[in-house]
């Protein structure tokens, strides 16, 4: 309680202090805890970047809300056989620079991902195409050297002019064919509608700002119009008495774990790993640490999902914890300590409270937790390349299962794909190939409740729980409805109010 008042005299000091400067009437603004690493679409893998890229690119397909895909730039497919994806594009589409869009601009974004020395992280997705074949200015023909059941999803990667695909990573510079467009990147990261709506919204001004007392207070202002999932729990009780401002949630596609390093020396054994889930009272973190809002569960695809199987839920049980690190071979030593442990983080505050509730937690059942945070970029980064003994992380917005063999599968292990965890399993890594390969629904469903179920029994990470899509938006904004992704494509229906309303 002495912090949160503390907290609130804060806010009020800094809402006496300052004056705040009327908005572009056609801008809106946008407030985000880290910013985009990259907006080139073939190095996207962080949430940030990912979002922000939605607006500016366009993929041959797009996926909906029901995780299906839905024509974009193709207009419409063909799949005769297992081996060939044909597609038709809109003759009408242009990117940015006024360029037509062409099976040549999709061919040399699709060669660029796949070409080594560009190094894409996203090239794995895409190793089952063997040969691009353009028919013309607006069909593509992809032949496959063995059938892929989820690469028309995988399609909704953003499309470059050829002359952009073949140059190196460009982090801060774009061509999309999207509806807006890079108008620059310095201090805020500036996007204009390509094509000027006066019923829209013309122009999205995005604002990194770290720290989540300082988002509030922008909020509250009227510094900033809006912001997503990038506020503490804590705050979400004093922001929904500010009569300006607008709290809206949901169920989200975003599942939160604990990622453990399979080749650790500790983490390693089986029962290590079970004994660490089974000491965490998930319900007592979401409720003090997240206002109630997550939704516990075991898995990354959430249960609505068509390829989703029913796993129980992990239970509370410090005894048998004890008991398995007993049998795992370490006993408590004289100071009651059976081992230490390295907890990687961001600085994220929110991330640095749940770390510290979950090593107190650790601590009860005899293990020390040396908690490391490091500034986001640098966090990444280590994540990437398996350089940890565990960490805590989101899987964002999944809707594909086959997000099972990028993070599960032997030959996903970085670099090549997201098994930072180094798991190996003969037997899942033959249900994934089949997986990925069958065009029968019914066998994949199958086949990934088997995965799923072997990924609970080998605690291939400790599962937390999905969280809640939280939009806080300021009075400006109108009409802005959340996606259980997290998406900021809303944004393109709402609009901004005018003085007078």
């Amino acid at each position: 309680m002495g912090i949160m008042k503390h907290l609130l005299l804060i806010i009020a000091l800094g809402l006496a202090a300052c004056s705040t400067e009327a908005p572009e009437s056609h801008t809106v603004r946008l407030g985000l805890a880290s910013a985009p690493i990259s907006l080139d679409p073939r190095f996207a893998t962080d949430a940030a970047s990912h979002k922000v890229q939605e607006l500016m690119h366009c993929g041959l397909v797009k996926l909906g809300e029901d995780f299906l895909p839905q024509p974009n730039l193709a207009t419409s497919w063909q799949h005769p056989d297992p081996y060939t994806w044909a597609f038709t594009l809109d003759a009408n589409k242009k990117f940015h620079d006024g360029q037509k869009v062409t099976a040549q601009d999709v061919a040399a974004t699709l060669h660029a991902v796949l070409d080594k020395n560009i190094a894409s992280p996203l090239r794995a997705g895409f190793a089952s195409i063997q040969d691009i074949i353009v028919d013309d200015s607006t069909h593509i023909t992809l032949k496959l050297n063995k059938p892929d059941s989820s690469l028309l999803t995988r399609l909704n990667l953003g499309v470059l002019p050829a002359p952009e695909a073949s140059k190196p990573h460009q982090a801060k510079h774009t061509v999309g064919c999207g509806v807006f467009k890079l108008d620059s990147w310095g201090n805020t990261l500036q996007l204009t509608r390509a094509q000027p709506n006066q019923e829209s919204i013309q122009q999205i001004s995005i604002l990194t700002i770290k720290d989540p007392v300082t988002r509030a207070l922008k909020l509250v202002r009227g510094e900033i119009d809006f912001t997503q999932n990038d506020l503490p729990p804590h705050l979400l009780p004093w922001l929904k008495k500010q009569k300006n401002l607008n709290i809206t949630s949901q169920a989200s596609t975003t599942f939160s774990y604990i990622g453990l390093n399979m080749l650790d020396p500790i983490l390693k054994h089986q029962k290590v790993r079970k004994a660490l889930a089974l000491a965490l009272d998930r319900n007592l973190l979401k409720q003090a640490l997240f206002a109630d809002l997550p939704t516990l569960g075991e898995t990354v695809l959430t249960p609505n999902h068509w390829a989703a199987t029913n796993i129980s839920l992990t239970p509370f049980d410090i005894a048998k914890a004890e008991t398995l690190l007993d049998k795992a071979g370490f006993p408590r030593n004289q100071d009651g300590v059976r081992f230490t442990l390295n907890y990687r983080t961001s600085t994220n505050p929110t991330r640095l409270r749940l770390v510290t509730a979950i090593a107190d937690a650790w601590k009860k059942i005899g293990i020390d937790v040396s908690i490391e945070s490091l500034e986001w970029g640098g966090f990444y980064a280590r994540i990437k390349r398996g350089d940890f003994q565990m960490f805590s992380l989101s899987w964002v917005g999944i809707t594909d299962p086959d997000i099972y063999r990028w993070m599960l599968h032997t030959e996903m292990q970085p670099p090549k794909g997201a098994n930072r965890g180094r798991y190996s399993n003969p037997q899942v890594d033959e249900w994934l190939d089949k997986a990925a390969v069958s065009e029968d629904i019914t066998a994949r469903t199958v086949l990934y409740a088997k995965i799923q179920q072997q990924m609970a029994k080998d605690q291939v990470y400790i599962p937390l729980w999905y969280d809640a899509v939280v939009a806080v938006s300021g009075s400006r904004l109108k009409d802005f409805k959340p996606r259980n992704d997290g998406s900021l494509l809303p944004i393109l229906n709402a609009t901004l109010r005018t003085t007078h309303e």
